[in-house]
């Protein structure tokens, strides 16, 4: 536990350093859009119209106040994130920076990295967080500070599925397959509850790798709990596999 503080500092303090010389995009009175707000998960929607950021809220939505337990799902997610509108506020820049949007993926590291700097380890969304985080440097092109955070989620929290997700994610993007499926199969072996979008990933790794019997195993696993999208189902059909 002790290598893991050190490592936490450690990466804190370069996360903090990142932080400091990141440019934000845009001031925090900037508008937020009625698609852009509602695509976001409901804690975030009742953080920012609850916080020094609810000038950017929509005028309908600004009634919202406190923030609110998520409807279904994980229970835990939104739990334990300081400054939790700056998280949300990151996720409102990611997704600009995936349409396109000039310097958002800045605003989105300094957003995210304002919440994780300020967590501890055991919050219940720290592996939640670190993901959005490295998902951003990732993205912005800073690949090496996405691993480490990634890796230090992992390392501190090894059942937290979310940051092995978004590593195997960048490792299948990188054509990285059998990387992909170690971090992945890591995940499995400690899980405590079963994932659809875990066996989705593991479904594609295998299917990069050409297993396709594996690769249709875990992907009716994941149809099976319920998710959601059918294309890699689509793929194992053309290749004579489903």
């Amino acid at each position: 536990m002790l290598g893991n503080k050190k490592a936490h500092f450690l990466l804190t303090l370069s996360l903090s350093v990142l932080m400091s010389i990141a440019v934000r995009p845009a001031q925090a009175d900037e508008a937020i859009s009625a698609v852009e707000f509602m695509v976001l998960p409901e804690f975030c929607r009742s953080a920012l119209a609850g916080s020094s950021y609810a000038a950017s809220v929509p005028f309908e939505y600004r009634s919202r106040r406190g923030v609110a337990a998520p409807q279904g799902g994980n229970s835990t997610l939104g739990v334990g994130i300081p400054g939790g509108h700056h998280f949300c506020m990151g996720l409102v820049y990611l997704n600009r920076a995936g349409r396109g949007t000039n310097g958002a993926y800045a605003g989105a590291v300094q957003e995210f990295t304002y919440s994780q700097t300020r967590m501890e380890m055991d919050s219940p969304s720290y592996s939640y967080v670190n993901a959005y985080l490295g998902r951003a440097l990732y993205r912005s092109g800073k690949r090496s500070y996405a691993m480490k955070v990634w890796a230090e989620a992992i390392s501190v929290q090894p059942q937290g599925r979310d940051s092995y997700l978004a590593m195997a994610e960048a490792m299948l993007s990188e054509r990285r397959p059998q990387d992909a499926l170690e971090i992945l199969q890591k995940f499995d072996q400690v899980k405590d509850v079963e994932y659809a979008d875990a066996e989705h990933f593991m479904a594609q790794a295998y299917f990069e790798l050409k297993r396709y019997d594996e690769a249709k195993l875990h992907l009716d696993k994941a149809y099976s709990l319920g998710y959601p999208v059918f294309g890699l189902r689509e793929k194992l059909k053309r290749v004579g596999k489903y």
